[in-house]
């Protein structure tokens, strides 16, 4: 079995270009790109800023073309759908453009990695070393939830339980031998950063948070120690924004309220959940005629897919930051912890020596079942032909002698054999192996 990592990332990707790219729909799409041809099993994480497949295959080369197949499907799909009500108005040669221009698009971003390289990626994907905000704490947990979603699905296979159950432990283990989330900022923290950049401090600012989910609570945690006139939380569930902004010492307000408390608010960070901007051009032209004064609204949208609609942005009065926005606050942080990522880097070394000893030994698990499986369907019938021509010469006491007698037999001559196929397996040795698969499996090879 051998991995296959297929992602499109903040590293060369926009958040246009990332949220055309995202499944709106995790489960499904696992479900589906695990019934594609050569393809055995599939975990998908998804972020703000990256879509990753990870997937194990006996034919990397076949799945990889599978699973571009099936992303450029669904991101034409999407465009589809996008332009569905206007399609009609809009001339074939047109579509056809776009169409290309977004094919084009998906192919200079996409990244692959095969084999030992997918695994160094995922090793260093736990250690926070590919986050933008290099050391954040976030991802491990994201990719903690995206292996339960897999496991749950029916997705995953021992190969990917290995790979997935060893990298989360490398993560955690470099961030308890190294500094390299030692005051670690994150994207939520990242954008509470920017937006005291912009400014200048939050010193007699009001600030409106919406969303009160993971990435929530990091921006809230980031506020809890400035200087604000005053930080209000709204929530489509009230009573969890409520208990946030208790957290701050701030108040809630309902998420239909979000109109009336722009009208005076100077920082916006939103990082709901929703499939839809729900900061609209339509919603804000009202709300920047009535504001008092002539300090512009600031706006942090740190959610994928976006919260705010791209037309906001070139509102007068408006001044709307992304993710893509947060660059020059991940690139200070990384010059401050390179002496970390050096340490990180040694650990990933040594557990990827580690790991893929690991594997071979996952990869022949098969054949050294059967091994035991054999054997065992020998020695039962043996046993029992035995006991058959002692007739009634041996009481029970004997008979377990016997049996126990037969089965320690049976453990030390197969635990040789097995070793040495795990031998064999971890040096690569192709030719032993398949000769081990036909000999011990025979049809089911």
């Amino acid at each position: 079995m051998h991995t296959l990592n297929v992602r499109v990332t903040h590293k060369k990707a926009d958040v246009p270009t990332l949220e055309s790219i995202s499944f709106s729909d995790p489960e499904a799409a696992l479900r589906d790109i695990s019934a594609l041809p050569q393809i055995k099993g599939c975990i998908l994480i998804q972020t703000c800023n990256r879509m990753e497949i990870f997937i194990s295959a006996e034919n990397v080369s076949e799945a990889h073309h599978n699973i571009i197949d099936y992303i450029m499907g669904e991101t034409i799909a999407k465009f589809k759908a996008h332009f569905k009500n206007g399609a009609s108005q809009m001339p074939r040669e047109k579509i056809l453009e776009h169409m290309i221009s977004a094919s084009k698009q998906f192919h200079d971003v996409i990244e692959v990695e095969y084999h030992t390289n997918a695994l160094l990626h995922l090793m260093r994907l736990a250690c926070g070393l590919e986050s933008m905000i290099i050391g954040e704490d976030q991802i491990l947990g994201q990719m903690k939830e995206s292996f339960a979603l897999a496991k749950d699905t029916g997705c995953t296979t021992p190969f990917l339980n290995t790979i997935f159950t060893k990298s989360i432990k490398v993560g955690q283990r470099a961030r308890k031998e190294t500094r390299i989330n030692e005051g670690a900022v994150s994207i939520g923290s990242a954008a509470v950063d920017l937006a005291k950049d912009v400014f200048g401090g939050l010193q007699d600012k009001k600030v409106l948070i919406t969303g009160a989910g993971d990435m929530g609570k990091l921006i809230t945690k980031s506020l809890a120690e400035s200087e604000t006139r005053e930080m209000v939380v709204a929530n489509r569930t009230f009573e969890k924004g409520e208990a946030l902004a208790k957290t701050l010492g701030g108040r809630a307000a309902q998420f239909d309220e979000i109109n009336r408390e722009l009208a005076d608010t100077d920082l916006l960070i939103t990082a709901t959940g929703a499939t839809e901007p729900i900061i609209t051009t339509s919603m804000i032209k009202p709300i920047l005629e009535g504001r008092k004064g002539g300090d512009s609204l600031v706006i942090v949208d740190v959610a994928n897919p976006r919260d705010v609609e791209a037309a906001v942005g070139k509102l007068d009065g408006i001044r709307l930051f992304n993710i893509d926005s947060l660059r020059n606050v991940a690139g200070e942080n990384l010059k401050k912890r390179m002496k970390e990522v050096y340490a990180v880097e040694e650990i990933i070394e040594e557990e990827i020596a580690l790991l893929e000893k690991k594997l071979y030994h996952v990869d022949v698990d098969r054949i050294v079942n059967a091994v035991f499986k054999n054997a065992e369907s020998v020695r039962t019938k043996e046993l029992e032909k035995a006991i058959s021509m002692l007739g009634n010469g041996i009481g029970d006491k004997e008979k377990e002698v016997i049996n126990r007698l037969t089965k320690v037999i049976v453990k030390r001559t197969m635990t040789p054999i097995t070793k040495q196929i795990r031998r064999v397996a971890e040096i690569d040795d192709k030719d032993a192996l398949r000769a081990a698969e036909i000999y011990f499996l025979g049809d089911e090879s």
